[in-house]
């Protein structure tokens, strides 16, 4: 496993919190990878969420936490059972033109939580959208992804071709927010798909 130590200057630093930076430069940590992206050709709308959980990379599944509130509303919004097996509901996602991926492709940190994130280096999100020019439409999971992307890929915002917009994060970590509201505002995934 590699490991970097949490000084590291080698890869942007990804402060989220004060506790992030001030970690003592022999502490060493193993370097996470992300999953590789969910998306093929009809892909219109790309949903970005900063970096899977501790779940998610054991499992080796988008939202794999199964307190996120990710799956159910997608299966309400698409139609499919939210507890179907997982090759299952990522075929019902990509048939219904929505592709997932993170903005952050590598970072050190403990636990599962955004605010533990460090050393951060980025997904090649410009890449990814020159590959599949049918994806209009970028939906941040949550004010990190959108952070992250405003850091690491700031060319991502003066693509005129591409419309961006934050969203409720999915994670149980934001349960301030019900179900319901977070579904309400995750239908604007269906207007995109379905412009009047």
């Amino acid at each position: 496993m590699k490991t970097r130590s949490a000084s590291s200057t080698s890869r942007a630093r990804w402060p989220l919190s004060r506790r992030s930076i001030c970690l003592s430069a022999t502490d060493l940590r193993p370097v996470l990878t992300g999953l590789p992206p969910l998306i093929d050709d009809r892909s219109s709308v790309l949903v970005l969420g900063s970096f899977p959980s501790k779940q998610s990379l054991a499992k080796h599944e988008y939202y794999g936490n199964p307190q996120n509130h990710f799956w159910q509303i997608m299966g309400i919004l698409f139609s499919f059972d939210p507890q179907a097996p997982y090759g299952e509901r990522t075929t019902a996602l990509i048939s219904n033109s929505v592709a997932v991926w993170d903005v952050i492709a590598e970072c050190s940190r403990e636990g599962s939580g955004d605010d533990a994130i460090l050393d951060a280096t980025a997904n090649p999100l410009l890449s990814l959208l020159r590959d599949h020019p049918n994806v209009r439409h970028i939906a941040f999971n949550g004010g990190t992804a959108l952070r992250a992307a405003r850091v690491f890929v700031p060319d991502l915002f003066e693509d005129g071709n591409v419309e961006s917009q934050r969203f409720p994060s999915t994670s149980p970590r934001h349960a301030r927010l019900k179900l319901e509201a977070k579904l309400t505002a995750w239908r604007q995934l269906k207007d995109w798909l379905s412009p009047e």
